[in-house]
């Protein structure tokens, strides 16, 4: 069976401590037609070194890519602009992958060509100790089906480091640079928007390293507001998903309370609350503004007795 060729996409920046391992695992893939494309943001700490080490010893397997910061947004598009891949696999720059991903996703991906988006379980690790934390399906259940609708909805059922997307359904402007970080996101809505399937293949195929500098961790609020600029463009773009939109929005709105209300800051917590119900009429949205009238103590308590998923 002839092999397509896959592009592995890392997106680096400063990774000095953790390079070697992240390039190794994809590199030593058990795929023959295979590019692993480096793109290096500007690094500033020795890991542009370690990845011009790599593509010495790694002719023609590790294409590096690099040039001034751009961020997450635009690092992905500059690994994209060098993708030649039929099908593209996300890594980040910290994260290892294990054997056999590659050979496992193409063959999904290959049995029908309706499928644009592949994924898998992704084991979460503790940096300095290498102890297991969690699965990722041990927080959201690994899903599959047909469009953007669900996705929309709910949001992504699968680390960013576990998928593989074909790449002729991939958008031709690539990643949009106003999302500077969840750039994931509306990159799959707008992949599934045409009616594409995703799904998953069993197993654990990647290994997400949590450690203190994860921009997960760190830029927080940036977060929080790509989410509701993701669903603004996508209403935009797709009017058959406005009412997923509304709905995932009502969603964002009663976690941001939920955020607030644990804080100690019921007023805050009640407005976004109060939003979510006017988005998408909902008793959660409802029970939860009702939490912010109660003295601290008891509301504290029901919030810890009932959420999550009560009030999710």
């Amino acid at each position: 069976m002839t092999q397509p060729l896959v592009s592995i996409h890392i997106i680096i920046y400063n990774m000095l401590p953790f390079i070697h391992e992240t390039l190794t695992s994809a590199l030593e893939q058990d795929y023959d037609n295979l590019e692993v494309i480096a793109a290096d943001d500007g690094s500033t700490d020795g890991t542009t070194e370690i990845i011009r080490e790599y593509a010495r010893k790694y002719p023609g397997r590790l294409v590096h890519v690099h040039g001034p910061n751009l961020g997450i947004a635009g690092n992905c598009n500059r690994a994209l602009q060098a993708s030649r891949g039929k099908y593209v696999a996300y890594q980040g720059g910290d994260d290892v992958l294990l054997p056999g991903k590659i050979c496992k996703q193409v063959e999904w991906m290959e049995a029908d060509e309706r499928r644009v988006l592949c994924g898998h379980d992704v084991e979460a690790f503790e940096s300095h100790s290498g102890k297991r934390l969690y699965l990722f399906s041990e927080l959201t259940a690994l899903r599959g089906g047909t469009g953007a609708d669900w996705i929309v909805r709910n949001g992504v059922s699968f680390g960013a480091t576990s998928v593989m997307l074909r790449a002729a359904s991939i958008p031709p402007h690539g990643i949009d640079p106003r999302i500077p970080i969840v750039v994931d996101w509306l990159l799959y809505v707008e992949c599934l928007a045409s009616g594409g399937h995703f799904g998953y293949v069993d197993g654990i195929y990647a290994r997400y390293r949590q450690h203190e500098n994860n921009v997960t961790k760190r830029e927080h609020r940036t977060r929080q507001d790509d989410l509701f600029v993701t669903l603004a463009l996508v209403e935009s773009r797709y009017p058959s998903l406005l009412r997923a939109c509304r709905y995932a929005r009502s969603r964002l709105y009663r976690t941001a309370g939920m955020v607030h209300m644990r804080k100690g800051d019921p007023a805050t917590a009640r407005k976004y609350w109060i939003a979510s119900v006017r988005e998408w009429p909902h008793w959660k949205g409802i029970l939860a503004s009702g939490l912010t009238f109660l003295p601290a103590a008891p509301a504290s308590i029901l919030l810890n007795r009932f959420s999550p998923p009560f009030l999710d």
